[in-house]
């Protein structure tokens, strides 16, 4: 139910960005930034509970905490970077978007790093 008021309030804010767009590009930019903020933030709170749950499953499965870290950051690594880009194009700015996506991607590829090497010893160990 949460996540329907948070994509309600989204909707609702929409009509005023679209409006303040035309007369003030800065101000539609930064309503978005506020409302943004606002519903990450009730985001977490709601997903705090479900990254425990998760926590919980790989500690039962025997899955080190290390692999759900890695899990955990690459996955608010997208999220961060989705939202950064899309500020981005929101400002008019496709270049930075792309650059935003381009540091996402790396950012993710370096949190997976020790993914990636625990993959590689099994494989050493298998041959």
């Amino acid at each position: 139910m949460e996540i329907l008021k948070l994509a309600g309030l989204c909707v609702v804010c929409l009509l005023p960005v679209v409006l303040l767009r035309r007369q003030s590009p800065e101000q539609a930019l930064l309503l978005t930034l506020a409302v943004l903020l606002a519903v990450t933030a009730r985001s977490l709170q709601t997903a705090a509970p479900l990254l425990e749950e998760i926590r919980a499953l790989f500690q039962r499965a025997g899955i080190e905490p290390l692999y759900v870290s890695v899990l955990l950051r690459t996955t608010a690594a997208a999220v961060v970077t989705r939202l950064c880009a899309g500020l981005c194009k929101d400002g008019g700015s496709q270049a930075l978007a792309f650059a935003v996506e381009a540091v996402g991607s790396i950012a993710a590829l370096a949190i997976a790093l020790p993914l990636l090497q625990a993959v590689v010893g099994l494989l050493m160990e298998f041959f």
